[in-house]
């Protein structure tokens, strides 16, 4: 195989900055540091723009600009417009409409747009139920709103519990922020009434998604990676990736804020067993891994896989499977019986169905050895436009 040695940044978190970015928006003082280029990103620093224009904001593909941008438009009175992909209105949409309604505005949902209406948030009858079952991003959309509010606003969480760490990174951001949160329990939390933004700094560290896809191109190829600027402490529950290679007999070391990853010469990877439920971006990627190592893998614990960009769970399945490998959809997940000297099948095309992580589980698919041809390698963009190149750079001799 060829060697592959990276060495360098990868673009700041784009969950973290869509975060902050909705935070500044009820500032003026409020610096962020840390950039990206991702669809994701560029489409919410337009969209916020635009909403506070009073102009129509197109989300594109993505799901937090849509449902953080709803909200934010929700307070501003007047009537505002949001549209965006066929497939981000196939997905869970329908609870920014029952919020907004608890908060007495109105969401209209029509094919690819959404329509707001309202005079800003006024005081739940009682507390704001925000159902989880779906997705995390409603009750983050909630919280990321919810500053100079007149009233103290009760949210009680009901529904199976989905994502619960990138809820907890939105309740991190906003007390650093300055939000004044109070929990009771586990279901329920208050925002107090007159929360401002305070802070007049806040960092966006590295994304840890599109870390742990190059880091696995690098264990696909028998490589190393390093990567400077690395968080002893991350917000992102997509970080624990170092810590599953290690489980998968990679070297890993962290110091001086340098993230160093190598899979020796000839060390086979080793199968695991992994809840993915507060992390399932890794799914894609990590699967193609387990593809190639020796045993049975399963990772399970996210349903709600088949509702992202695309159906993870079965393209992923369909994938593992034309790399010849034995595979079984689970509700939830997985399960994978690796073999990391198995010959691969002849060339095939592989559909990323406009979802970026496919594309990126492709890549490593490459990287092993697979003969396949990405179709709409371009989808990357979502995430890390700079995916391609750096895999290029960091494959010369």
């Amino acid at each position: 195989m060829s060697s592959f040695n990276f060495k360098g940044e990868i673009p700041a978190s784009k969950s973290i900055l869509n975060r902050l970015l909705i935070i500044q928006s009820y500032s003026d003082n409020l610096k962020v540091v840390g950039d990206s280029d991702a669809d994701d990103v560029v489409k919410m620093r337009m969209g916020l723009k635009q909403i506070l224009r009073g102009e129509p904001a197109d989300c594109g593909a993505a799901g937090t600009t849509l449902r953080f941008l709803s909200l934010r438009a929700s307070r501003i009175s007047g009537t505002h417009h949001l549209s965006g992909s066929l497939r981000l209105f196939e997905r869970p949409q329908t609870e920014t409409a029952r919020l907004l309604t608890q908060l007495d505005c109105e969401a209209e949902i029509r094919l690819q747009r959404m329509t707001i209406r309202g005079q800003g948030w006024q005081k739940p009858e009682g507390e704001l139920i925000v159902d989880r079952s779906s997705s995390s991003q409603f009750a983050s959309a909630v919280l990321l709103n919810a500053w100079h509010l007149p009233f103290d606003l009760r949210l009680r969480f009901e529904g199976a519990q989905v994502s619960e760490s990138y809820l907890s990174m939105t309740i991190s951001l906003c007390e650093r922020a300055g939000m004044k949160i109070d929990r009771e329990g586990a279901n329920v939390l208050i925002v107090r009434a007159g929360s401002q933004v305070t802070a007049t700094e806040l960092i966006a560290e590295p994304d840890a998604s599109s870390a742990f896809a190059i880091a696995a191109v690098a264990v696909a190829k028998h490589g190393t990676i390093e990567i400077f600027n690395w968080p002893d402490e991350s917000l992102q529950p997509d970080a624990v990736f170092p810590i599953l290679l290690a489980q998968m007999g990679c070297d890993v070391e962290t110091s001086g804020g340098v993230l160093k990853i190598t899979r020796p010469a000839g060390q086979p990877l080793r199968a695991i067993e992994f809840n993915i439920k507060d992390c399932p971006d890794l799914f894609p990627v990590l699967s193609v891994l387990c593809a190639n190592a020796v045993g049975k893998s399963r990772l399970f614990g996210a349903p709600h896989l088949a509702l992202k960009e695309s159906d993870r769970i079965a393209t992923i399945t369909d994938l593992v499977k034309s790399l010849g490998r034995r595979a079984r959809a689970l509700p939830d997940g997985i399960e994978i019986d690796g073999k990391p000297d198995a010959v691969f099948p002849q060339l095939f095309k592989f559909s990323t169905d406009h979802d970026h992580r496919l594309a990126m589980a492709g890549a490593v698919a490459q990287a092993a050895g697979a003969k396949i041809e990405i179709l709409e390698p371009r989808v990357v963009n979502k995430s890390y436009p700079g995916f391609w190149r750096a895999i290029e750079e960091s494959s010369k001799p």
